[in-house]
């Protein structure tokens, strides 16, 4: 009638369902090839993330050691700089405590060490007798600062 020849609907129907289950039979084995990641390349990724964790732990390990010694530090050194002002304007030779300091304005707060304790400020001869320093110790740990 258009010119279209003769094709029963069963047949094309047929064709239909043949392409469809090669084309998803297709999908399937190639999805099949392409799996995943196998076991061994697994344990691979593993054991370098093992290699990289192990060498850069103790790196951050020692931040915090790193950061208490700088806070120590600096805290010292604020202390006896803080200390010279007060001997200076008072013109004493007595030294100060952390507290008397604080109280008196040079310090804007009681400074504590990073684990609670408190500091010591005393007085020693330099080498020779050649005059005196001030010296700064936290007394829960070893660092001084002159």
């Amino acid at each position: 009638m258009f010119g279209v020849e003769n094709v029963s609907i069963m047949s094309i129907k047929e064709r239909v369902k043949q392409w469809l289950v090669s084309y998803h039979k297709a999908l399937r084995d190639k999805r099949n090839k392409e799996g995943g990641f196998t076991l061994v390349e697994l344990m691979v990724v593993v054991a370098i993330i093992a290699i990289l964790a192990a060498v850069a732990m103790p790196q951050f390990l020692s931040a915090g050691d790193k950061a208490r010694d700088a806070k120590i530090k600096a805290d010292t050194q604020t202390i006896a700089n803080a200390a010279q002002l007060y001997m200076v304007d008072k013109a004493t030779d007595e030294v100060p405590s952390v507290d008397d300091l604080y109280k008196a304005g040079y310090l804007s707060e009681l400074v504590k060490t990073p684990k609670g304790g408190e500091y010591a400020v005393t007085f020693e001869n330099n080498a020779g007798g050649t005059g005196t320093h001030i010296v700064v110790t936290a007394t829960d740990s070893t660092n001084n600062a002159n």
